[in-house]
């Protein structure tokens, strides 16, 4: 799954953030059999409160080790709860590994008619099917340019074709993005994205990546949920902590880390 980081005003198009994580990795129990997600949103990006719509999801599913349904009835529920009054689109799309089934769905407050009229209602629909064949989908700002320049034609061409390698499909993804942004057809999409892998079985590993051309920086983020647990912070700390060691050659104290900050960082939003 790939996604870009833009955040546009929705009245004015003025671009309001140009390095939000739209992206999520949940790893459900048991372990190594349970089934791995991509999450991701498009629609509604900072919730009134001013947290971003991809940190509310992590913060919203972490805390408790859940089996996916559980996890995702009660994605459902906050989104109800705290999102579906302000009757804004927002749509979280969810692809789904487990073992050799696949899975592809979501959540969305919107409904389309025959006449393939949107209307954002006030709750949110959940829906989640298996995939008997190989799929590609676009979602978002940027999906009408995907189809219109048969970008997606192109994605699905590959379909049926097993990659040497799984970065090389990821820049295949990661190439459409970056001719979405530069098409001058939508100003909501930013040129560098980040793309995400995760694996069925032991022949290949998971894989995110972030990818930028020289001039185009964004913060390190790689959200993942295991079993309930954020690894995003501890992943952010050791990454600072790395990135400066191989800067300065000088170890990194780690008795500094704040342990109630990361015990909080571990809370489930309420």
């Amino acid at each position: 799954m790939s996604a870009d980081y833009r955040v546009t005003d929705a009245r004015s198009g003025r671009l309001v953030d140009d390095s939000s994580v739209k992206f999520l990795t949940v790893h459900y129990p048991p372990d190594g059999d349970g089934p791995k997600a991509l999450l991701a949103y498009s629609g509604l990006a900072i919730l009134p409160d001013g947290t971003p719509t991809g940190t509310w999801i992590r913060e919203t599913l972490r805390g408790e080790s859940e089996v996916f349904d559980q996890s995702m009835a009660h994605l459902r529920a906050r989104l109800d709860r705290d999102v579906a009054a302000l009757r804004i689109p927002l749509i979280v799309n969810a692809l789904v590994v487990h073992g050799e089934r696949r899975y592809f769905g979501g959540l969305s407050n919107l409904t389309i008619d025959a006449r393939k009229r949107r209307t954002v209602i006030d709750s949110f629909g959940y829906t989640m099917q298996e995939l008997q064949e190989p799929f590609a989908f676009a979602n978002g700002s940027g999906a009408a340019v995907v189809i219109a320049d048969r970008h997606l034609e192109l994605v699905r061409a590959q379909l049926a074709v097993r990659p040497r390698k799984t970065m090389d499909h990821m820049r295949l993804l990661a190439t459409v993005n970056r001719r979405v942004a530069a098409s001058g057809k939508t100003n909501t999409v930013s040129p560098f994205c980040q793309v995400s892998f995760i694996n069925a079985d032991e022949r290949t590993s998971p894989v995110s990546h972030v990818f930028v051309e020289q001039g185009e920086e964004v913060p390190f983020e790689m959200p993942i949920l295991l079993f309930g647990i954020d690894l995003s912070g501890m992943t952010r700390r050791f990454h600072e902590r790395a990135d400066t060691f191989f800067q300065t050659k000088d170890p990194q104290d780690m008795s500094d880390l704040d342990a109630a900050a990361i015990n909080e960082e571990l809370k489930r939003r309420p």
